[in-house]
């Protein structure tokens, strides 16, 4: 196991907990919906020896508390917690590797601030409006958020993920019953605040077109029949890339770390 420094960083609105492992060139993991930098602990132990790999409780889940709720949109926000966390932490531009909403803050933060992303690994964001049916799935996360208000947490995140193809996902041998615990306090936010705005955000095409160079879109092996694959295959075939794939499904970098840390190197150095 890597030596792991942990810190926080204040920034507008929320105190950032984030743990520093490795060294070498710095790598940022930016989480998914699950929000929590327990997700990617094993697979940052595993990329220490190659990079000094940052990872980070998001705004309002686990250990990064919001001190006061503001008017600004999900996208801006989360973007500009991972600009000051990389102006704070990183030396240079970084290699960014974000899943599933993590991977929607990875193209904000490249089509906003390209100066600081190396390159991007975009691993499956959920970018329903990129695909043809996207009222479909626009009605869809929109009933998964009504239904956590009429009928609880539990019959609207079976909804959620039976109806994104991971009611059978994966998940690793060994469980951390702390991640676990904080997860359970996450509900809350992931159906008020991922599951709304997460899928509904409309990506800035033509500045992603400019960077496209640098940037891969990437999905799980075992996601390849349902919906998390699909936005960044559409993404691929926009850039006339072949989708790299990843082993695993929707949280393969969790439930596969070993083979996840291969593939992602692997990614990072073509």
């Amino acid at each position: 196991m890597a030596t792991r420094r942990c810190d926080t960083l204040d920034v507008s609105g929320a105190r950032l907990y984030y743990e520093v492992r490795g060294s070498g060139p710095t790598l940022l993991l930016i989480p998914g919906s699950n929000g929590d930098a327990g997700f990617y602990a094993a697979l940052a132990d595993r990329l220490a020896e190659r990079y000094t790999v940052i990872s980070y409780d998001r705004r309002g889940f686990s250990r990064s508390p919001i001190s006061r709720q503001g008017s600004v949109a999900w996208a801006d926000a989360h973007t500009e917690d991972a600009r000051q966390l990389l102006d704070a932490v990183a030396a240079g531009p970084a290699h960014v590797f974000g899943s599933s909403a993590g991977a929607v803050i990875g193209l904000d933060l490249i089509s906003r601030h390209p100066q600081q992303v190396a390159t991007l690994i975009a691993h499956e964001p959920p970018l329903a409006e990129l695909l043809p049916d996207a009222a479909r799935w626009r009605t869809f996360f929109q009933d998964v958020s009504t239904m956590y208000h009429t009928e609880g947490a539990g019959p609207a995140m079976q909804k959620f993920m039976t109806g994104i193809g991971m009611d059978a996902a994966e998940r690793p041998p060994h469980v951390d019953p702390e991640v676990i615990g904080r997860m359970s306090g996450n509900v809350h936010t992931i159906l008020t605040q991922e599951v709304p705005n997460a899928p509904s955000y409309n990506p800035d095409l033509a500045a992603l077109d400019a960077q496209q160079t640098r940037i891969t879109a990437a999905a799980g092996r075992q996601s390849r029949a349902h919906f998390p694959s699909r936005p960044a295959a559409a993404l691929a075939d926009r850039w006339n890339q072949k989708l790299t794939e990843f082993p695993g499904d929707h949280t393969g970098y969790w439930s596969r770390p070993d083979e996840f840390a291969t593939a992602l190197a692997d990614a990072l150095a073509h």
